[in-house]
């Protein structure tokens, strides 16, 4: 079989990140109300066994994301406490999140509910700017006759009530409790129109202002060459995003079947280092893998010109001696002159005859090489 039929075949070492929506919510008033009461009648209980400030109200609750989420916590951790009150319609307690209560929902939608309601209020709290706008009218000019003119009308803005419009279907996790405040400023609509639901891989405030750093536009260019893979690539922030636009679709591909997650941190590398990256292909691809994210180009120079048997075989034999200390010896430019250039010399003149007799001697020289190269790079260190 061929090295790139090979390839192809070869097990992923990444799995498509999937995303789980709130539960829906679809409740008439009735147990709109009894939602309510319930959870006001959760806090009075905390309260009386202090485990609540008692200046704590309902209202102060969810108009705070951060009280709210407390709330959450407090709650989980003292279940046993609503043994009595929080029950199935078999009259038993309920210790988990997705059985029905016996007013018919789960403890996920109650937390939705609540969710979507703080959200709420925080999206709009900015709300009710007075602002110009231009639109259209028509006037009569004569008895019969009427004609169109640009007039300027004054309308209060709504721009998180309609934010909140758009995202309340994927609005309703304890942890969005703290990125309200960056949805409702920091997100931009194109963003929000482009990601959709893989807003949801975005966990935490930095992560989701390195995404908006990246024009809307480019996740759409992202998207095609990432395909499945694009909530990973969102999920790990932006960073890797100029990396992946840098390299045509198939080798993206490429890059993320052979290193997996370890792709993302390839990616985030600086452009002058793929400059030395175009030659490879894919067999040079699958045998470098992971140790693309962090060789020095120096390093992958001298490394080029093995071929591909004896890279095989060198690479294998570095991991093998040096494990968990390899990337910190082949990310140091000062390597590549140093050792690594005389030992691929040795390597490409080594007489075997076939690649079992090369890897057991490449091996040997490898691991005789241990103390040197580990001194080296400690030297190296220590006068930087």
């Amino acid at each position: 079989m061929a090295d790139d039929d090979q390839l192809q075949t070869k097990k992923p070492l990444i799995e498509p990140l999937s995303i789980q929506l709130p539960p829906m919510v679809n409740v008439d008033k009735t147990i709109k109300a009894q939602i309510i009461q319930g959870t006001k009648d959760a806090i009075t209980l905390l309260q009386e066994n202090e485990l609540l400030d008692t200046e704590l109200t309902f209202d102060a609750i969810l108009s705070d994301p951060q009280k709210l989420k407390h709330l959450f916590t407090v709650f989980r951790d003292n279940i046993d406490l609503f043994a009595e009150t929080v029950v199935d319609k078999a009259g038993d307690p309920i210790v988990d999140e997705t059985t029905e209560t016996a007013c018919g929902v789960t403890l996920q939608q109650v937390q939705k509910l609540l969710v979507s309601t703080t959200a709420r209020r925080i999206f709009v709290a900015n709300d009710g700017k007075v602002v110009v706008k231009k639109q259209k009218k028509k006037v009569k000019t004569m008895m019969f006759f009427t004609k169109e003119v640009t007039v300027k009308k004054k309308v209060k803005t709504k721009p998180g009530a309609d934010k909140f419009d758009v995202m309340k279907r994927i609005l309703g996790f304890d942890w969005q409790l703290d990125m309200l405040e960056f949805y409702r400023d920091e997100l931009p609509d194109a963003h929000m129109l482009v990601l959709g639901d893989d807003v949801l891989v975005i966990r935490d405030v930095a992560s989701g202002r390195e995404v908006v750093e990246v024009h809307h536009e480019d996740f759409k260019k992202v998207k095609e060459a990432v395909g499945v893979y694009f909530r990973n690539v969102v999920a790990h922030g932006a960073a890797a995003i100029p990396g992946i636009l840098y390299w045509r679709k198939d080798l993206v591909g490429t890059f993320i079947k052979v290193m997996g997650e370890k792709a993302w941190d390839f990616f985030k590398r600086e452009k002058s280092f793929f400059d030395h990256c175009t030659e490879l292909d894919n067999p040079r691809i699958g045998i470098y893998g992971d140790v693309l994210t962090y060789i020095a180009h120096e390093n992958l120079t001298e490394m080029n010109r093995l071929n591909l048997d004896r890279l095989d075989g060198t690479i294998n034999a570095f991991k093998e001696t040096f494990g968990d200390k390899l990337p910190e010896i082949l990310s140091e430019p000062k390597f590549a002159t140093d050792i690594l250039r005389p030992t691929v010399d040795s390597f490409i003149h080594l007489e075997a005859k076939d690649n079992e007799q090369f890897n057991i001697g490449c091996r040997s020289a490898v691991s005789s090489l241990k103390t040197e190269v580990l001194s080296f790079i400690k030297e190296v260190q220590n006068t930087a």
